[in-house]
């Protein structure tokens, strides 16, 4: 099944790969003894979405909402058939412009991370 992907409450066209991470920030340091302390600040997550080829159409859809001058936005998706939702930003973009159709543009290798505040 699709993982459908929702921006704010706008449903995206789905990703051909979506994959995430799941980390923890951490705070860590050396005592005198030489021993490592550590202590966990957040457990977040990293959200990669990959576009085989994408519209030119479908692709402003989704930089209009996650790459604007409000830094943050919701990201909802299914993780094991449960609704979850982040809060997140954007990092880099990276896309490939390659063709036109009728005056339309296609992009490929599409891709960019969601990274959770």
């Amino acid at each position: 099944m699709a993982q459908e992907l929702k921006i704010n409450g706008t449903t995206i066209k789905t990703p051909n790969k979506f994959d995430y991470e799941a980390y923890n920030l951490t705070k860590s340091g050396r005592v005198a003894s030489g021993e490592m302390t550590m202590d966990l600040v957040a457990k977040k997550r990293k959200f990669l979405l990959n576009y085989t080829v994408i519209s030119g159409k479908n692709l402003a859809v989704i930089l209009g909402l996650i790459d604007t001058s409000s830094m943050f936005f919701t990201l909802t998706y299914i993780d094991n058939g449960v609704s979850k939702t982040a809060v997140c930003y954007v990092g880099a973009i990276k896309k490939t412009q390659f063709r036109t159709d009728s005056g339309s543009w296609y992009f490929k290798e599409t891709q960019f991370d969601l990274i959770e505040q």
